[in-house]
Order: structure tokens, then C-alpha cells, then sequence
């Protein structure tokens, strides 16, 4: 039987059962079509086959539209976080911090630094403090600021690194308290010990802007700690010639 035969029986058999069924059917229930529909009834009279290929095509064509709309919502949903959130973006380029029950782990991932990093120190120091010069220790990437006050007990440390790859900066969690921060609009963390005497208190944070992680640890109050973490800035002592 060709194609052509096979249309013809298939309409024949449409036809004879929609005879039947309104021979067979005492009541009838007024109905009026609307124009699509009777635009398929028409197709499916004209080319069976054909019509019933089209209809399983469009299903395919409908799911892979939603397929698609998911897709494309979730691409969305998540590029609307790196628009949004600076920190978002930079979290998931430059670094990753790991959480565990007894330390958090900032791993970076940048690029390698190819200037010299900047020098930066405390401007708004307690009462008392200032820079032991010959305690500066500067190293690649890092570099680490001490202040005294002639208590070797109260030393405040300032430490800052460029974020690249293969290096990371841990915080013991074991005896300290977490406390999510802002620092000049840049996103940080102050961790509070639990006794003083044996550990430090510490604030951290990160300009996305210069790629830059700062820490400042000493045995100060948090508001103190905040007050020297917001004046941070570039030291623009004059060079000793």
C-alpha cells in the first residue's frame, strides 16, 4: 500500500467513525469550533500522516523551548549576581574561601603580580603606637607592619598580600567568634577571640579594586579594630634619600 493509499483508507476510517458516533449519539451538546480548531480537523482530513508528524514535531519544538527558557533563566539569574555583586564576580575569578569547623582558608586565584605591591600602613593609630621600622618585612607578594607601644604583649601587626595563584591566608576558628564586616565598602571578616591572653583579635577584608587581602591583628576592641582597618591607606612617607 503506497502513501497515497494509506492517506485515503486513514481519511475514509476518520470519517465513517465520526459518521457512526453521531448516529449512535441520542444527545448532542451545542458546540461551535474555534478557528484553529477547525483549521487542524481540516489538516488532519487532508493529510493524515502528515498531520500527525507535524503534531509530534511540535511537541519536541515546545519542550525544547522550555529547555531553553530554563537555561536561559538560570544564565540570568546568575549573571545578575556578577552585574549586581562586584564581590560575587571577584569571589568566583580571584579567590575561594573555605569554611571548616576549626579554620577558614582564603585560596586565590589571580593572575601573577607583575608590579611592585604597593606600601600601605595604619594612619589612625591608638595613642601610644608607632611603626617599628625594623620589623617591616617585605617579601614578593606579602608585607607585614609592626607597631609598638613599648609592651611587647600589645603589638598591632598589619599584613597584606596579593591575591594569586598557589598562594593563602587561614584563620584558626578553634577559640574565636566570627563577625561578618564592611571595611570602606570592601566585604571582611573580624574574628574575636575568646581569651586574649593567648591569642589576638583580627580583622580582614579584600579590595576586589587592587586584588589586595589586608589583616590587622592585635588585642583591641572591635570598634578600635574597624577605626585602623578604615584608615588603611598608601604610605606617602618621602623616600630617605
Amino acid at each position: 500500500m503506497t502513501e497515497q493509499e494509506l492517506d485515503l483508507f486513514m481519511r475514509n476510517v476518520l470519517l465513517d467513525a465520526i459518521a457512526l458516533d453521531e448516529e449512535t449519539n441520542t444527545e448532542t451538546i451545542p458546540y461551535t469550533p474555534s478557528l484553529h480548531h477547525q483549521k487542524q480537523i481540516k489538516a488532519m482530513l487532508k493529510n493524515p500522516l502528515r498531520w500527525a508528524r507535524n503534531r509530534e514535531q511540535s511537541v519536541w519544538k515546545k519542550a525544547l523551548k522550555r529547555v531553553a527558557v530554563i537555561l536561559l533563566v538560570i544564565s540570568l539569574a546568575f549573571g545578575s549576581l556578577m552585574v549586581v555583586s562586584p564581590t560575587a564576580r571577584a569571589t568566583f575569578i580571584r579567590w575561594v574561601t573555605e569554611w571548616y569547623e576549626t579554620h577558614v582558608t582564603y585560596r586565590y586565584a589571580g593572575d601573577d603580580m607583575v608590579d611592585d605591591l604597593p606600601e600601605y600602613t595604619i594612619t589612625e593609630l591608638p595613642e601610644g603606637y608607632a611603626e617599628d621600622c625594623d620589623q617591616r618585612i617585605k617579601f614578593g607578594t606579602q608585607t607585614y607592619i609592626s607597631y609598638q607601644n613599648g609592651d611587647i604583649n600589645s603589638t598591632i601587626t598589619l599584613h597584606y598580600c596579593y591575591m594569586q595563584q598557589g598562594a593563602a591566608t587561614v584563620f584558626v576558628l578553634e577559640n574565636a567568634d566570627s563577625v561578618p564586616i564592611i571595611v570602606n565598602g570592601c566585604e571582611g571578616q573580624i574574628f574575636l577571640s575568646k581569651n586574649l591572653e593567648t591569642t589576638r583579635n583580627a580583622v580582614t577584608w579584600i579590595d576586589i579594586e587592587q586584588n589586595i587581602q589586608f589583616t590587622i591583628q592585635a588585642r583591641l576592641s572591635t570598634d578600635d579594630l574597624l577605626h585602623m582597618a578604615e584608615s588603611v591607606s598608601l604610605d606617602n612617607l618621602p623616600e630617605i634619600e
